[in-house]
């Protein structure tokens, strides 16, 4: 028998683009009598926003479980990147790496840990006073609401007792410029929360993750979802800001994986917008041998695409469904 412990294998690479092969390699969850080990890659651990707010996340619940959390490999420049971003703070690991706050500034908003409405309104003025997008408003408007949106989710469904571990990072020096958003809780998990109203989200993961992303399902029975104007369409919303612009969307929960994967936008080619997300011919979905115990939401936005977001804002929502009905296509012009 394989001899399982609760820890996380950071490879050189844990980003989206290798999402498949890090969950593969990981069982996080599996056994709570040994310590808990975060392992690095000895060289080089490169670690997006996904991977760091999944360690975090991962870090509150060995906490809750009693559990002291040791960190192998702590060498080379890449551990200068993980302290910046607070994880091993997080972890409650000692870590001797000399910060300077000011680092921050313009290049990303490190992990913060979000369990009230109030550290949620914090968390979205930090990604203005950080991010440093004055120069794309409109890029900025989109980061602050799929950031909203993704951490809300968590505080009103998820039942998480640490809350939500967000994340973002700019990429400016790249083109096209984007910002990735990465929102981890260890709580509930999307298939007990739908299945208390959908029967079908207790026995399969990946139909609880279709229903999720599907708007007016998870805000139908719990009340207004986002905003007034947007009940049970966040996630959906989110994914249709990542399509825009040609961005990632990660949605993990339980035994289940689902992936936007990028693409080309050309001005005037016309996209295509799946209400259900599972008929996207981009999308990527996974069976998880060892489940994520509670949800992982990533979204990367291509800011420069986005000229006036209030615009695209207004066209995504005019194209939800008046009522609950069978899933279609929709297109973006």
């Amino acid at each position: 028998m394989k001899d399982f412990k609760p820890a996380l294998e950071i490879p050189n690479n844990a980003s989206i683009h290798t999402l498949k092969s890090f969950l593969a390699m990981n069982a996080p969850f599996s056994d709570t009598l040994t310590p808990a080990v975060l392992q690095l890659h000895p060289n080089w651990a490169h670690m997006d926003p996904m991977a760091l707010a999944m360690s975090a996340a991962w870090g509150g619940w060995c906490h809750r479980n009693g559990l002291a959390i040791q960190v192998e490999n702590m060498v080379g420049q890449h551990i200068n990147y993980a302290a910046r971003m607070r994880l091993f703070q997080h972890l409650k690991v000692p870590c001797d790496v000399s910060l300077k706050e000011h680092e921050e500034a313009g290049r990303f908003v490190p992990l913060t840990q979000v369990r009230t409405h109030a550290e949620l309104a914090t968390a979205i003025a930090n990604v203005s006073a950080l991010l440093h997008l004055d120069r794309e408003p409109a890029g900025l408007e989109a980061v602050r609401y799929c950031v909203s949106e993704l951490i809300r989710n968590v505080l009103e469904h998820s039942a998480s007792q640490e809350g939500a571990y967000v994340c973002a990072q700019r990429y400016s020096a790249k083109d096209p410029k984007r910002v990735s958003i990465a929102v981890a809780d260890c709580g509930l998990g999307i298939s007990q929360h739908l299945g208390r109203v959908y029967p079908e989200a207790l026995t399969d993961n990946g139909t609880a993750l279709r229903l999720a992303m599907q708007p007016g399902i998870t805000g139908a029975h719990r009340g207004m979802y986002g905003t007034p104007d947007n009940a049970g369409a966040g996630l959906f919303i989110t994914r249709a800001i990542a399509k825009a612009t040609g961005g990632y969307f990660v949605l993990v929960s339980g035994r289940a994986a689902f992936r936007l994967r990028r693409s080309n936008i050309n001005r005037g080619v016309q996209l295509q917008l799946f209400l259900d997300a599972f008929a996207d011919p981009r999308a990527d979905r996974w069976k998880l041998d060892d489940a994520w115990q509670g949800t992982v939401a990533a979204v990367e936005i291509v800011t420069e695409q986005i000229s006036n977001f209030p615009s695209l804002f207004k066209w995504i929502r005019s194209q939800l469904p008046a009522k609950k009905t069978a899933a279609g296509k929709i297109k973006f012009t």
